[in-house]
């Protein structure tokens, strides 16, 4: 059953879908809290012609392409590298799975361009939730250093405060455009960070999926997705469970208490091969007490919130609980 459209507000998804991007849309609209103004596609995952398209389709699969715009984001990386997550996530991004494309037109106006003007029309309301690496965000603040003071909140999914997953130090997003990421901390926006730290922490299980295939056709291609990614898990990790990547950034930007978080400064390392995009955070109560140089302890000016692990409320139930309210077609 789908939940009214009461006293919602605006937010931008941007993302690489990408298995976790994927139920994490449906996670957002399952809601029932957001407005979703526009979904914009950023290389990641897997390549941008491949997240583009698969935004396409998944707006189809879910039923709100004749609602829910997307955008092709920026072709490359600020970085200049190409990220890929060496088909973690299937040769597509979406497992094992074809979606139909989507028939609604192609918007002439980029991500980067609809990321602005939306901040715009909705400025001091619009939350931007980030689910890849920050490159469109970085462009659009390199555009308009002012969107960081347009947006109520900005929440992305990145960072580690102790154990990355693409190195021993740096999680994937911010591994794959670092420059990116700094860009964004630096910039004055309003950020929350959800890294490793916290989305280890909520897991789903064997048991979730049993939970979506039992609720039969309207949930099998999200069924689909979760097993492979539960699959990917198992092979690559050898953990029976997989955590809640993307899904938690959307839930931690209406409510905070999924995770324990912070104030603090994030600096995020650019220069080093073997430690890029290493996100080092500094406490608030802290930060001035290091033995940093005077450039870095000038970067703690900017701060932002920072979750270091679970919080109090369950979002391992509350996510599969709202993918049950959102059915695929």
């Amino acid at each position: 059953m789908e939940v009214p459209p009461v006293n919602r507000s605006p937010i931008i998804l941007d993302s690489d879908p990408g298995l976790d991007d994927a139920v994490a849309l449906q996670y957002l609209l399952g809601t029932g809290l957001w407005d979703l103004k526009a979904f914009t596609a950023v290389a990641g995952n897997v390549p941008l012609d491949h997240t583009y398209r698969n935004a396409r389709a998944l707006t189809r699969a879910l039923r709100i392409d004749g609602d829910v715009p997307v955008y092709r984001g920026v072709g490359r990386t600020l970085s200049r590298i190409s990220p890929d997550s060496g088909g973690f996530h299937g040769e597509n991004g979406l497992g094992d799975e074809i979606i139909p494309d989507s028939t609604a037109p192609h918007q002439t106006e980029s991500a980067v361009q609809a990321i602005l003007r939306l901040s715009k029309e909705y400025e001091g309301e619009l939350t931007l939730v980030a689910t890849g690496p920050l490159t469109n965000v970085a462009a659009a603040l390199i555009e308009d250093p002012d969107l960081a003071r347009r947006l109520k909140k900005l929440v992305f999914m990145g960072g580690a405060v102790h154990t990355g997953n693409i190195t021993p130090v740096a999680e994937f997003n911010v591994w794959a455009d670092p420059e990116a990421t700094d860009i964004v901390v630096t910039s004055g926006a309003p950020y929350t960070m959800v890294g490793l730290d916290a989305t280890h922490a909520w897991r789903f299980t064997q048991g979730d999926l049993d939970t979506l295939v039992a609720a039969g056709p309207g949930q099998e291609l999200t069924a689909n997705l979760m097993r492979h990614y539960l699959k990917s898990y198992d092979v690559n990790a050898g953990q029976p469970d997989c955590p809640l990547h993307d899904p938690l950034a959307v839930g931690v930007a209406a409510d905070e208490s999924f995770v324990t978080a912070a104030d603090g400064t994030i600096v995020v390392e650019c220069a080093s091969e073997l430690t890029r995009g290493q996100t080092v955070f500094l406490p608030a109560d802290e930060a001035r007490t290091y033995a940093y140089s005077d450039a870095i302890k000038a970067r703690t000016l900017q701060t932002g919130r920072v979750a270091l692990g679970k919080g109090p409320r369950n979002f391992s139930a509350h996510f599969t609980e709202n993918l049950l309210r959102w059915p695929s077609a």
